[in-house]
Formats: structure tokens, C-alpha cells, sequence
């Protein structure tokens, strides 16, 4: 089912903005055929609340570029019905079963669901998210199933490095990430290559 892209609430604080700026360059580049097969060919897995609210648990990058894009709706894909739980229930199995990440930006939590943002306008941008999308677009480490790999790869980068401003800050940092993804500090993260 279709839903409005401002309906679907956020389960997380922050997204890569970079990663975001890409996709909306790819939206960009494609005709509206295309764009409407690309986002069938990604339904965006949704839960519903005790409150009726729509979660997303995956695809924030997505949903944020096609809000970005001029894109009004987008199709959803229901994961569970859990309106019957109270609302401490609720955000128990939604944690128990890693659908909700907790933490911001700056790698502070985990702060209270009821602190999650309204709708994905409101989403901050975390550059180390930027950084280990982009390590892991060049092979750094593998995609994984397990979930929030990529945020587990941001803060583990976050507590070695510094990203300067700008294009050619970002380089960097993905440079000095891309040797440290081959550390054996970083043999416990997910999707790690030896």
C-alpha cells in the first residue's frame, strides 16, 4: 500500500546525508517509469503502532530522498501489526527485535523512542553514517543482515577519526576509514573482511 512519505515515521535520529544526496542524484537522473519501478522494486517495511502511527524500520536513506526528490508517496510493505501493545510493549519487541536505533548523531543514547523525530524532514545528519556507507560502497566491509551494521561502523569510526568540512574533508576521512576497516579492532563489526 502506498503511503504518504511525512506519514511514515522515523525509528532512528539521523541518516548519512550524503547517502541521501545520492540517491536523489539517482532519483534525478531517472524517468518516471523508472522511478515509480525503483520504488516498488523497494517497499518500505512499516509497523504500526498502538497509536496507529506507521514506523519505517528500513529505508529512512530512501523515503528521505524521495521527500527530497518531490516525491509524495511511496509504497509500504507491512512487517507487523502491533496496535494491540501497550505502548511500553510496543517499544519493547520493537528493540528486542532491532528494528529501532536509538542513538543520535553525535553517538549519545539511547535517548527515549518518544524523542525519535515526527516524520523523516526532521531527520539530522550523522557524516559518520556518510563515512561508512561510503567505505563500505568501496568494499571496505560487506553489507550484512544484521541490523544498524552501518551505524555500528559509523560509531567505531567516530571514536578514531575526524572529518574536516567540506568534500575534500570527507575524502579524507573515508581514506583513514577504508585502512581502518582492516584493523583488527574492527575484527567484531559486522560484515568485517580480513
Amino acid at each position: 500500500m502506498k503511503r504518504e512519505v511525512t506519514e511514515l515515521r522515523p525509528t532512528q535520529f539521523a541518516v548519512g546525508m550524503r547517502e541521501v544526496a545520492k540517491k536523489v542524484e539517482k532519483i534525478g537522473s531517472m524517468k518516471d517509469k523508472q522511478i515509480e519501478e525503483f520504488l516498488e522494486a523497494h517497499p518500505v517495511p512499516v509497523v504500526i503502532s498502538p497509536h496507529k502511527h506507521f514506523y519505517m524500520i528500513d529505508h529512512h536513506h530512501l523515503v528521505r530522498a524521495a521527500w527530497e526528490s518531490g516525491i509524495k508517496k511511496v509504497l509500504t510493505k507491512l512487517q507487523a501489526d502491533l496496535s494491540h501493545l501497550t505502548n511500553e510493549e510496543y517499544w519493547k519487541v520493537m528493540l528486542q527485535s532491532h528494528w529501532a536505533y536509538l542513538y543520535d548523531q553525535l553517538g549519545n543514547g539511547p535517548h527515549q523512542p518518544l524523542k525519535l523525530p515526527e516524520d523523516i524532514r526532521c531527520l539530522a545528519d550523522d557524516p559518520f553514517r556518510s563515512v561508512s556507507w561510503a567505505v563500505r560502497d568501496l568494499g571496505g566491509f560487506d553489507k550484512t543482515t544484521m541490523a544498524f551494521s552501518e551505524f555500528k561502523w559509523a560509531e567505531y569510526f567516530r571514536t578514531k577519526i575526524t572529518i574536516e568540512i567540506g568534500d575534500k574533508g570527507f575524502k579524507n576521512a573515508v581514506d583513514q576509514a577504508m585502512k581502518l576497516c582492516k584493523s583488527h579492532e574492527a575484527a567484531h563489526l559486522p560484515g568485517f573482511k580480513k
